[in-house]
Formats: structure tokens, C-alpha cells, sequence
């Protein structure tokens, strides 16, 4: 999507994504002991359907496909601290195909807490996962399937866009959090010690949708020289291979994936279903259990190509 169509629709896209992450919420609200894991999936499983109905509805003059994958088990990389932390909770990635044929990439990794406030100071327990998202150390993948032992060194060593907290209210009627305008049931936070909400989840999808916030990332996977990219590339695989080897044997519960686009033979040309086809056709016959059930990472797939790109 173009900015100029973003900015246009705005008014009433943001409204519009922000119910259908209310209501993703709220077909988890009301069991108890609910922790970030269930709001995930809530993501990934529902608001998936109704942001991929949102998007083709405002833009009728684009395509889309809206693909996703629930893991619970999330990767975990050694930063040479004493605990190890988690990469993060859920990965949007953007794929925008211009009228000319090229792909850009955005990526918006998030690290999900439940916070009854819009302010919520970060635990001395997980300080390691702070250090993480605050001064990018070189790490190890730890416990992330077949990639265990590749390390990463990422640049800038410093905060980026391209990872955030995610704060999650779990009870956003009682706390005011969906009648206030400057309260939000889930919101994007700065990392740092006190997280401060600066943004609805809602609002920072627009500017994702728009490369205004979150980090691109190169599509040349084997030539790219930027460790962000390649960090980005590797999820991707980590989940879809894990969730085929759970698949195989019979994890029915450990991960789910969803799908929309507007056709069938569309569906087919998605990059998220070409990366599905490729997983599918590998043989983890030769792989243990761990390598291939471990680090899998919730992800949401966005793509978005102009209907008329071969007519100009």
C-alpha cells in the first residue's frame, strides 16, 4: 500500500484494525490465569481473518494475503548472561510488491507483557531479555531447532524499531483501557527498564504498513550481509519447519496456521505459501525432535501487490 492511500483511509483503518485486535482479545477474556501465550494465539489464530477482510475492503485496488503461525515455544539465544533470553513472542513481517516488481520487507518483532497499566517496570528477573532489545550483544541460538550454535551479530548495537514490548491488558474493561483515548488493551512500548506505552498496536501497524516504524530487512537471504535480515530469514524457517515436524508427529496443539488471500490460485503465489511448500517437501526424517519442535515463533505474514501492476 502506497502511503498517500494509507493516509487517506487512515481515520477509519485505525478504528477498524484496533476492534479486531478488541475482539481477538475477547475470545480469550473471561478464562483465568491467562498469560501472553493466549493472547498470542488469540492474534495469530483470529485477528488475522479480520485484518486480512479490513485491508481488501479499503483497498479494493491491491491484493493481499494475510498468513499466520501460532508456536508457543519461542527461541531462545545466549548472550553470555546468566538466564537466556526469548527472541521475542510474535514477528509481523510486511511483504509490498511495487508496480515495477520489487519486494520491499519490513519486520516488527515484539516481546509480549501483561500490564494492567500503561506503565510497567521490567522485572530484575528479566533484565537479560532488556539487555537484549537495548544493546543487540552477538548471540547464539540456544534453543532454536537446526540453528542452534549459529550466532548472530546484529548492528546497531542499540534500541531499533524493529523490536519492541508489547504491553497486553488483561482486563482492559476494568482498567479503563478501552474507553481511555490514551490507553489501549495491547500498545507498543520503547524498551527500557520502566515501559512507557507511546503507541497503540493498532496505530503501529499503519506506520508498519507504511515503513515508518519496524526494520526492513533484505530478501537475498544467502547474499545478504546484514545479520538483522538473516535473523528475520531464520524465524521464518524456524516456524514453518517446526510447524510441519509437529505436524508429522502429531503436536496437533503446538501450532496452528491460517491463511487468507482472495483465491486459491493466489494463495499459491504467496511468498508465505512458497516458504510453507518448501518445509513441506524436506525430509526431517534426519532430524531429532528437538531440532525441529524447538524455536518456532509466532508469526503474522502480510503481503500487498497493486492489482493493476501488469497493466502499467
Amino acid at each position: 500500500m502506497e502511503t498517500l492511500n494509507l493516509n487517506e483511509y487512515q481515520y477509519i483503518l485505525e478504528p477498524l484494525i484496533n476492534k479486531a485486535i478488541i475482539d481477538s482479545m475477547k475470545t480469550v477474556s473471561g478464562k483465568s490465569k491467562l498469560q501472553e501465550p493466549d493472547y498470542i494465539a488469540s492474534l495469530t489464530v483470529n485477528f488475522t481473518r479480520d485484518l486480512y477482510q479490513i485491508l481488501k475492503t479499503i483497498f479494493p485496488n491491491y491484493e493481499f494475503a494475510v498468513s499466520s503461525v501460532f508456536c508457543h515455544q519461542k527461541p531462545i539465544v545466549d548472550i553470555k548472561e546468566v538466564k537466556k533470553p526469548e527472541l521475542g513472542d510474535i514477528l509481523f513481517v510486511y511483504a509490498y510488491e511495487r508496480l515495477d516488481g520489487s519486494i520491499l520487507y519490513n519486520s516488527l518483532l515484539l516481546q509480549a507483557k501483561i500490564s494492567s497499566m500503561p506503565i510497567h517496570k521490567i522485572n530484575s528477573n528479566e533484565l537479560h531479555q532488556l539487555k537484549l532489545y537495548q544493546n543487540w550483544p552477538e548471540f547464539t541460538y540456544f534453543r532454536a531447532g537446526k540453528l542452534n550454535g549459529t550466532k548472530r551479530n546484529i548492528f546497531p548495537k542499540s534500541i531499533n524499531d524493529g523490536a519492541q514490548y508489547l504491553l497486553i491488558d488483561n482486563d482492559p474493561l476494568s482498567n479503563g483501557f478501552l474507553d481511555s483515548k490514551n490507553m489501549f488493551p495491547m500498545g507498543c512500548a520503547t524498551p527500557n527498564r520502566v515501559l512507557q506505552l507511546n503507541k497503540s498496536l493498532s496505530s503501529e501497524l499503519i506506520d508498519f504498513f507504511k515503513f515508518k516504524a519496524g526494520r526492513t530487512f533484505d530478501k537475498d537471504y544467502l547474499n545478504t550481509k546484514d545479520d538483522w535480515s538473516k535473523m528475520i530469514w531464520d524465524l521464518l524457517e524456524i516456524t514453518v519447519d517446526s510447524y510441519f515436524k509437529r505436524k508429522n508427529i502429531n503436536y496437533k496443539n503446538s501450532s496452528r496456521i491460517t491463511m487468507y488471500s482472495d483465491s486459491d490460485h493466489e494463495r499459491e503465489n504467496t511468498k508465505f505459501y512458497k516458504l510453507l511448500k518448501f518445509a513441506e517437501q524436506k525430509d526431517y526424517s534426519n532430524y531429532s525432535n528437538d531440532e525441529c519442535c524447538e524455536g518456532g515463533i509466532s508469526v503474522i505474514f502480510i503481503e500487498c501487490k497493486n492489482r493493476n501492476r501488469d497493466e502499467r
